[in-house]
C-alpha cells in the first residue's frame, strides 16, 4: 500500500524544478508516490519532470488541461493513492527529515491535517529573516484564518479521507489550500508544528506575493463561507 503521496502542481517551473523535485524525491520509499501535474507549461518543465520520471518509477505524470492553481492542485490530489497527501510548490526546498518529521507528527497527534513552519528565502536561497508562522501569526481558528489565512499548501500534508471532501474545488474561492485547511479544522482536528521544514521562496511570480483589494477579500471570505458550509452539509 502507498504511504505517501506528494502532489506538485507545476506552471512553467523549469528554473527552479529540478532543485526542488531533487529535495523530495530522496525522501521517498518505492511504495510512496509523487505525482506531479503539469498544467500546459511552455517552457522546459516537461522535460524536467520526464528526467525524473526516467529514473524514478514512483513519479507520476499527468496533465491538468483546465488552466488556474485551483484545478492544478485538485488534478494533482485526485491522482493521489497515498494515505497521507503532502502538497508541494514547484519552486521551494525541502529540508531533508521534511517527510519522516510529519509522519511522526501524525502518529503523536492523531491529527487529520498538519501545517509545519517554513524559512522564507528569496529566489537565490538567502534567508529573508522571517518564518509563516511569525509573518502570519499563525493558529488553528477558522475566522482568524479567513482573515489571515496561515494554511499554505507547501508546508501542508493531510489524510487520504478528506479528499472526498476536499475535490473538487470550487472555482470561485480563492485559494485552495485555505480550503483544505478550514474544511480539516470544520470536521476534524489539526496540528501546528512550529518546525521550520522547507525553504520557502518570496519572489514576484509566487502566487503568494500577489494581494489583493479589501472588498475583493470580504467577497472571497463569504464565497468561502457559503463553499464550505455546502460542502459538509453535502457530506453528512
Amino acid at each position: 500500500m502507498t504511504r505517501v503521496s506528494v502532489a506538485m502542481a507545476v506552471y512553467n517551473g523549469g528554473k527552479y524544478l529540478n532543485e526542488q523535485m531533487g529535495s523530495i524525491i530522496n525522501q521517498l520509499t518505492n511504495e510512496d508516490e509523487f505525482v506531479v501535474s503539469d498544467n500546459m507549461s511552455t517552457d522546459d518543465s516537461r522535460d524536467i519532470i520526464l528526467s525524473y520520471s526516467k529514473t524514478y518509477p514512483n513519479i507520476i505524470i499527468t496533465e491538468c488541461n483546465e488552466q488556474g492553481i485551483l484545478a492544478n492542485f485538485e488534478n494533482a490530489i485526485n491522482h493521489c493513492n497515498g494515505d497521507y497527501i503532502f502538497l508541494a510548490d514547484q519552486d521551494d526546498i525541502w529540508n531533508a527529515n521534511k517527510i519522516q518529521r510529519i509522519l511522526q507528527e501524525f502518529k503523536d497527534t492523531g491529527a487529520d491535517l498538519v501545517l509545519h513552519d517554513c524559512t522564507y528565502v528569496n529566489e537565490n536561497l538567502v534567508s529573508l529573516n522571517k518564518t509563516l508562522f511569525s509573518d502570519r501569526k499563525a493558529e488553528p481558528g477558522v475566522q482568524r484564518n479567513l482573515w489571515k489565512n496561515a494554511y499554505q499548501g507547501c508546508c501542508m500534508a493531510f489524510k487520504k479521507e478528506l479528499i472526498p471532501l476536499i475535490c473538487p474545488i470550487p472555482r470561485n474561492i480563492a485559494m485552495h489550500d485555505q480550503w483544505i485547511g478550514l474544511l480539516a479544522e470544520e470536521t476534524g482536528t489539526v496540528s501546528f508544528l512550529p518546525e521550520q521544514l522547507i525553504q520557502y521562496r518570496k519572489h514576484s511570480g509566487s502566487n503568494s506575493s500577489k494581494h489583493i483589494g479589501l472588498f475583493r477579500k470580504i467577497h472571497y471570505i463569504n464565497e468561502m463561507k457559503k463553499q464550505m458550509k455546502h460542502r459538509i452539509n453535502k457530506a453528512l
